[in-house]
């Protein structure tokens, strides 16, 4: 008996023949589905070739806008620089009310660009997300996962379906003979509806089914009702996958492929045209931010004439009640103070960690770390720079003096476009003095620099940056031009500077300073230290008297030679009734050096007269004070 019954769940039922109202919905049905397959393959397939262009386009043109939008970043932080050095100026010229407010906006708030462009990324953000949840709110979990059911092909659909209810509606589940009879019953149904291809039937069984219901029998206006439901999600797919279609169609990405298969026809190249015009913008860019970076100059010097005439004016008085002079930039965050000379051996934490990262840089990075030397100097030099890179036509020059010996370096525009996070486009005092350009972000940082100088590779980069600083000049002597170099002809007793060939040694020019030393001057004991030029110290009476020279002099350097410079410097340029012969070098033990005896690293000289020529040492000394005393006086 039970085998019968379980026989008779394996019975084909014969499905009736569907009325013309049904056929119809499963007509709607089927030309829906072909619509949303072949619409999901050409978007499918559209979606692929955009992204295919877009990956060219990127490899091709990624870099190219890349330098485009960093030329054009560097021009507008000059230009906003500029425009605060102009506000700063004016706000002091007319009474200065508000001139420290001025200056508080770099540590106060970001600038009015930097501002808008936040704005603008915090907008766009905001729409994105907000699109993005439109999107999850309009459309219908279920439509997706039932269009993930409808998409998958018919034949498997099937047989999952089959699968499950069989699991569901074997007989031999019940406990019962009066439910197994009705599984049997319902499992011969789904077996005829397999058969025949039903798909409705099976869906509509399996949702009865999984929602609790006993009986999943499925009348014909059920089934209608289900295809129609059916085709509906159907046309919404369409109708979303159109949208998405036309979406790709109308992006930039298909406006630039249709344009480029256009230019192909023609002969031409999108990408090659593109990458040209590029190029060009960036170029131009540049050029425009150099001119620009020249202009800062002329505004941070009418800052400082506006600067002295405030000062002039306005005092304020301190807690003691006593009236000090207020000056407007030290209070402000727009222009930074330059280190004070006594500050300058102070090495904080941010200070120490630049000097090693510079120390890295001259091996890994050594265009970056000639630009952090280049700020450097042009620092130490104080209130006056260099002649050479006073101007940021100077800049340049000096720059493409050094490109060829440092790897992979930059044009100057493009290396400012990217400047590490200790250099910046800033303004910054010495003394009555604003200057305006690239710079170390804190004065701070200075002494992490000269820690780094102590390092050879460092010191030997330092040596090329500050061998490009010296003046232009010409050598009659070797024939040579280019870059001279500066040295103190003598120091001790008189102070005298020279300028001379770096070829052959030959004194270009020879002259005195007065005050405070600045420019090229100031970084003497630079190129002293990191030997672009040597040093001999000679004692006269018992005051040592420097003699500096290039280092290949230095090595040929002789008893005779130091004698004729003495004798030049001093006893010609000041009168000294002593011939030339009457001088001798001696060594501290006691020895007397002959004229062309070497005179070796380190040795402690003594200058010595001869007696017989009427004059000591002592009187010689307090001739050649009397005289450099009154050097210009009648």
């Amino acid at each position: 008996m039970g085998d019968s019954r379980a026989r008779s769940a394996l019975v084909h039922v014969g499905r009736p023949a569907p009325d013309p109202a049904t056929l119809a919905a499963e007509a709607r049905l089927r030309s829906t589905l072909e619509e949303v397959t072949a619409l999901d393959l050409e978007v499918e397939a559209l979606s692929a070739t955009l992204a295919d262009f877009a990956r060219a386009y990127e490899r091709s043109l990624g870099e190219a806008f890349q330098e485009l939008h960093a030329a054009e970043r560097l021009v507008r932080r000059i230009q906003a620089l500029e425009g605060r050095l102009a506000v700063l100026e004016g706000e002091l010229r007319d009474g200065g009310a508000a001139a420290p407010q001025a200056g508080a906006r770099r540590s106060g708030g970001p600038l009015p660009v930097a501002a808008a462009a936040a704005r603008a990324a915090r907008a766009r953000r905001s729409e994105a997300e907000d699109e993005a949840e439109r999107e999850g709110e309009g459309g219908d979990g279920g439509d997706a996962e039932e269009a993930a059911a409808m998409l998958e092909p018919e034949a498997l659909a099937l047989k999952r379906l089959h699968r499950s209810l069989a699991r569901l509606l074997h007989p031999d589940l019940a406990q019962e003979d009066g439910a197994r009879e009705r599984l049997g019953e319902l499992m011969a149904r789904a077996n005829a509806a397999y058969e025949a291809g039903d798909l409705a039937t099976l869906e509509l069984m399996a949702e009865r089914l999984g929602a609790g219901e006993l009986d999943p029998d499925v009348s014909p206006e059920e089934r209608r009702a289900h295809l129609d439901r059916r085709a509906s999600a159907l046309e919404r797919i369409r109708a979303a996958l159109g949208r998405e279609r036309e979406r790709l169609l109308r992006s930039d990405t298909a406006r630039l492929l249709a344009e480029s298969r256009r230019r192909a026809q023609a002969g031409g190249d999108l990408l090659g045209e593109t990458h040209v015009e590029l190029a060009d913008e960036a170029r131009a860019a540049y050029a425009d931010a150099l001119v620009r970076l020249g202009l800062l100059g002329t505004a941070a010097r009418a800052v400082a004439r506006a600067r002295t005439a405030f000062m002039t004016k306005i005092e304020r008085r301190g807690p003691t009640g006593a009236r000090r002079a207020f000056d407007p930039l030290a209070e402000g965050g727009l222009v930074r103070m330059g280190a004070a000379r006594l500050e300058r051996q102070r090495a904080t934490p941010a200070a120490r960690d630049l000097a090693r990262k510079l120390e890295d840089a001259a091996q890994a990075a050594p265009a970056e770390a000639a630009l952090t030397l280049l700020a450097f100097f042009a620092e130490e030099a104080g209130g006056r720079p260099p002649d050479a890179i006073a101007r940021a036509d100077g800049w340049s020059a000096a720059w493409e003096r050094l490109r060829p010996a440092l790897p992979d370096a930059p044009e100057l525009a493009r290396a400012l476009a990217r400047l590490p996070r200790h250099l910046v486009l800033g303004a910054r005092a010495h003394g009555e003095e604003v200057l305006a350009g690239v710079q170390l972000a804190e004065a701070e940082l200075l002494a992490g620099v000269r820690i780094a100088l102590e390092r050879e590779q460092v010191a030997a980069l330092a040596r090329a940056v500050l061998a490009t600083l010296g003046p232009a000049e010409a050598c009659a002597g070797c024939g040579a031009s280019g870059p001279a170099q500066h040295l103190l002809r003598t120091r001790g007793l008189d102070e005298r500077h020279g300028v001379v060939c770096p070829g052959c040694g030959a004194i270009l020019r020879s002259y005195w300073r007065y005050g405070e030393l600045d420019g090229l001057e100031a970084l003497a004991p630079h190129a002293l230290r990191l030997g672009l030029v040597a040093e001999v110290t000679a004692q006269l009476a018992g005051t040592a008297i420097g003699f500096q020279m290039l280092p290949a002099e230095r090595e040929r350097l002789t008893a005779g030679e130091l004698l004729r410079r003495f004798a030049e410097l001093y006893l010609v340029q000041y009168g000294a009734d002593v011939p030339g012969e009457a001088l001798s070098l001696g060594t501290s033990r006691g020895g007397v050096l002959s004229a062309d005896a070497p005179v070796a690293p380190g040795a402690k000289l003594r200058l010595a007269v001869d007696p017989s020529c009427g004059t000591s040492p002592e009187a010689l000394l307090d001739h050649l004070r009397h005289r450099i005393e009154r050097r210009f006086r009648p």
